[in-house]
């Protein structure tokens, strides 16, 4: 057995480190003796949205503390670069090797991202970031965005450009990329980010789709990412405790916590008190996390003293790993995900007993397997979402005579199958996500008020079901069904009804997509629609009433502070009499059109 350090408690003249973004810096640049496995060869190549809406959705900018975390975490050796984009696309950081040169570099670039922009041009940011081929390897792009497509506008309607854009993507970009090895890691800040788009642009590419639904989640969801490109060896954190085995050569605990909360301690096996300051050990605290970096640990239980949030892990580095097949970027609902993993390493009676599968979302457990030991010393099983949707946690746990090993990551659970409406409500065209279904073992059936619909093949993985003529006036659903032959067994896939005259949009096989987002797609329509018919005075009301929405967020603060002067209630009230003439003036238009029928958007 190693012979441990002994330790001391810590004093009251221990120092601790003021909070802030100078604090955040310090911890996350002793990130760099964090304990990692063997990263993939490859590049990472960070594209950072810097529009004016991240000012407000991330208003304490934690999205550069998230960078300066990924930038100390990068292995040494491997390439990368950094991008920025909002009308157009910036290369702050160059493609490089890293060292220590490159990180201080990039960390000197970090306030640039507070140079904010009008638009979201998410195409042009992608063939920019992407335009050199990888040297060696996969090349993973980490692309965060708090918005929609949203370029700049031409000679045609700024509607159709950034439906046009937002196709290009899927369906040009995407495959593209796939085809060149570059795999598209996306994190949505916000709800109000396109996730639809988001989801499938690393489905195609087989990237992970997360939402960091709040600023404070950010941090968790670029270690998420992260955890992709560079895997890590974990022991599980229970109840504010964690076991150390002879094995482990160091830990580096990250506790994720509330602001001021009291001080965090730990107590070792022979029940002693580390704190900040503590000798021999690497201690930084930040108002929402502590990092502590414990080299040689005592062996045994080791104690938390103080609240533990969700996302807190326990690294460590051993020669001992729980090693296995690499865990997909998506899961999809209904089906089966295989699961193959063994211990590396192990000497001695260092051998696994059990190794156990977990798939949780929001602490909440979807479903468990106990893996099955095979011939080759490879433990194999599956694990199975059921009908949830959105991100998720799969863990793997090794259990031993005398230690643990975790290996775990955050997937996206999306639907097996999409629908989307066309835009004249003539058909809906279903499209299979998971790559397993096809026209050979899928048979699908739509009806409408009780008649059935008739469907067609247009190819391995499309169907069309064909719309009558005459539509009814009201809202009505049309009722779909799967039928899925895989494996030497039959199961019917839940289909959501896809409405018609109703803005909707479903994610088949039982997910409904995000409606924030939809909405914002929707309203992109309707504003096309005026944009194509109108002129003017009126095309220039139009667009002027888009551009406020498209700004409100980083708006409103201004806003806020005009409305304290006495000439703003003057110039409020003339925008107003504007737009009661536009709404007007359109309702008119209205009459005279045929009502359009709108199309889901996923």
């Amino acid at each position: 057995m190693k012979q441990r350090m002994p330790y001391e408690e810590a004093g009251s003249g221990n120092r601790n480190i003021r909070p802030g973004i100078g604090m955040l810096f310090c911890l996350l640049l002793l990130m760099l003796s964090l304990p990692a496995m063997a990263a993939r060869q490859g590049e990472v190549r960070l594209v950072l949205d810097v529009s004016g809406s991240m000012k407000s959705n991330d208003p304490s900018n934690l999205r550069a503390n998230g960078i300066r975390l990924l930038v100390e975490l990068l292995p040494t050796n491997m390439r990368a670069g950094l991008w920025t984009f909002g009308d157009r696309v910036a290369n702050p950081l160059a493609l490089g090797t890293v060292d220590e040169q490159w990180r201080e570099h990039a960390l000197s670039v970090l306030p640039r991202l507070t140079e904010y922009q009008q638009f979201t041009d998410i195409e042009t940011a992608l063939r920019e970031a992407t335009r050199a081929p990888g040297e060696d390897g996969t090349v993973h792009i980490i692309l965060l965005t708090d918005g929609m497509v949203d370029i700049p506008a031409g000679s045609s309607s700024k509607p159709a450009r950034d439906a046009a854009s937002r196709q290009r993507i899927l369906d040009q970009l995407a495959p593209e990329l796939a085809d060149r090895n570059v795999v598209v890691d996306t994190i949505a800040l916000s709800r109000n980010a396109d996730i639809p788009l988001l989801r499938r642009l690393s489905q195609q590419t087989g990237g992970l789709a997360s939402v960091a639904e709040t600023p404070e989640e950010l941090l968790r969801s670029f270690l998420d990412v992260l955890g992709r490109v560079v895997p890590r060896q974990e022991v599980p954190l229970e109840q504010g405790h964690f076991d150390i085995d002879d094995r482990i050569d160091s830990f580096t605990a990250l506790l994720f916590h509330d602001r001021n909360e009291p001080p965090i301690s730990l107590s070792t096996p022979q029940s002693s008190t580390l704190s900040a300051g503590a000798p021999n050990v690497r201690w930084r605290h930040d108002d929402r996390f502590d990092l502590i970096t414990v080299p040689s640990p005592a062996e045994g239980r080791w104690q938390i003293n103080g609240n533990v949030g969700p996302g807190s892990r326990i690294l460590v580095e051993s020669s001992l790993k729980l090693a296995g097949a690499e865990l997909p970027a998506t899961l999809y609902q209904y089906f089966e995900t295989p699961l193959e993993a063994w211990l590396d390493g192990g000497q001695g009676n260092a051998r696994a007993t059990a190794i156990t599968a977990e798939l949780r979302q929001q602490g909440t457990l979807i479903d468990s397997a106990i893996l099955t030991r095979e011939e080759d010393g490879h433990f194999r099983g599956h694990i199975e979402p059921g009908g949830i949707s959105g991100n998720a946690r799969l863990r793997l746990e090794a259990r031993g005579e005398g230690f643990t090993r975790l290996r775990q990551q955050s997937v996206d659970v999306a639907p097996a199958l999409s629908a989307t409406l066309a835009e004249n409500q003539s058909s809906i065209v279903l499209q299979a996500a998971y790559d397993r279904l096809d026209r050979s073992n899928t048979t699908l059936t739509a009806t409408l008020q009780g008649e059935s619909l008739p469907v067609e093949t247009l190819d391995a993985q499309r169907w069309r079901a064909n719309l009558p003529d005459t539509l009814p006036e009201t809202s009505v659903p049309v009722e779909l069904s799967a039928r899925v032959r895989l494996d030497d067994a039959t199961r019917e896939i839940p289909l959501p009804p896809v409405w018609l005259n109703r803005d909707a949009a479903v994610g088949v096989a039982g997910a409904q997509l995000d409606r924030s987002a939809i909405n914002a797609r929707e309203m992109a329509s309707s504003d096309q629609e005026a944009t194509e018919t109108t002129s003017g005075p009126e095309a220039w009301l139009q667009s002027l009433w888009s551009r406020i929405g498209s700004e409100w967020p980083a708006a409103r603060q201004q806003l806020t502070e005009w409305g304290r002067e006495p000439w703003s209630w003057g110039v409020a009230a003339a925008l107003a009499m504007a737009w009661l003439f536009l709404l007007l003036h359109r309702r008119q238009r209205q009459r005279r059109r045929r009502r359009r029928r709108r199309e889901p958007h996923l």
